[in-house]
């Protein structure tokens, strides 16, 4: 999804950012400017073999039953598809996802359910204009086998918020399968400033009810419109449950969390990690290979790399 800016000379640059060598030079511009933190140490970038079906990564997982595989999905308006890659970059498989529709998938996630502890979700929950009047997470058991192409089942949960649409991108399940969501745009006041970002809940319970609405649970002390690319465009809870990463197009936030809910610690003060040293042309996912502050991001856009990096913990 291309980026969305709240200035007018910043929507100016929205109107000629439709070709991916014109992201790439505005973040080449702008992103000493737009990121600051600790710089991620020990990167490597791996280039995506044998995966043409991958266009628009908008978000990633680690698997929780094959030791070094990730998942990944595809922007809005393209096919219902769960892919499967690796640490080293290779394709492991490509799973059509029956009972699901591709509108704005934005963000993926892992956790678990009542028929098994490792589910994926996918939340078509992306809303640039803010005026869909509700939105889907699609729930599915991890494959039990990589490097097929088998059809997955999903079951779906629309969804509200109470106080209107929420554009959104990052997504995370807490231990005890709630939906956690983290709004992405500049959000105002009564007074015109700027709110940092809300956190919604959706209790594991919702499912089979047909629909839900979102609980508001938390604001996150990161304030988006301050700068043209520190919006928020996925998040991922650490293996252990004990760190959130926070990922925009610069930066990867890193939050201490109460292990058993999932929620963040606010007594305890984020680290923030400058993603300068990868070079991404438009970062978007991010999840964890480890609960030690290794992750691994992914972009948008055909042939692009994954990027292994280290930031630190708070």
């Amino acid at each position: 999804m291309l980026i969305r800016v709240p200035s007018i000379a910043i929507l100016a640059f929205a109107a000629v950012a439709c070709d991916s060598g014109n992201v790439q030079r505005h973040f080449g511009e702008r992103i000493n400017t737009d990121s600051s933190g600790l710089t991620a140490f020990d990167v490597r970038t791996l280039a995506v073999r044998d995966a043409p079906l991958l266009t628009e990564s908008s978000g990633a997982i680690m698997s929780e039953r094959h030791a070094g595989a990730a998942y990944t999905i595809n922007d809005s308006d393209n096919d219902p598809l769960l892919i499967g890659l690796d640490t080293t970059g290779a394709a492991r498989g490509v799973w059509p996802i029956a009972g699901a529709t591709n509108v704005d998938w934005e963000a993926v996630s892992i956790g678990p359910c009542p028929k098994s502890r490792s589910c994926i979700y996918i939340g078509d929950v992306g809303d640039n204009d803010r005026n869909i009047p509700f939105r889907v997470i699609y729930r599915l058991q991890e494959p039990a086998a990589l490097d097929t192409r088998d059809s997955l089942t999903a079951e779906s949960l629309a969804f509200t918020y109470p106080d209107g649409a929420h554009d959104v991108e990052a997504m995370y399940i807490t231990p005890f399968g709630a939906v956690t969501l983290i709004t992405k745009g500049r959000l105002s006041d009564a007074k015109g400033g700027l709110r940092p970002a809300l956190v919604y809940s959706i209790p594991a319970s919702a499912w089979g009810t047909g629909r839900a609405v979102a609980t508001l649970v938390d604001s996150l002390p990161i304030v988006q419109g301050t700068g043209p690319l520190d919006f928020i465009t996925d998040a991922a809870l650490s293996p252990d449950r004990r760190h959130l990463a926070v990922r925009t197009y610069v930066q990867v936030y890193i939050f201490a969390t109460d292990p058993l809910t999932g929620l963040v610690d606010h007594a305890t003060r984020p680290s923030v990690c400058s993603l300068s040293s990868t070079g991404e042309s438009q970062g978007e996912g991010v999840t964890w290979i480890s609960s030690t502050g290794r992750l691994l991001l992914t972009t948008e856009g055909n042939h692009v790399k994954l990027h292994l990096v280290t930031c630190p913990l708070p």
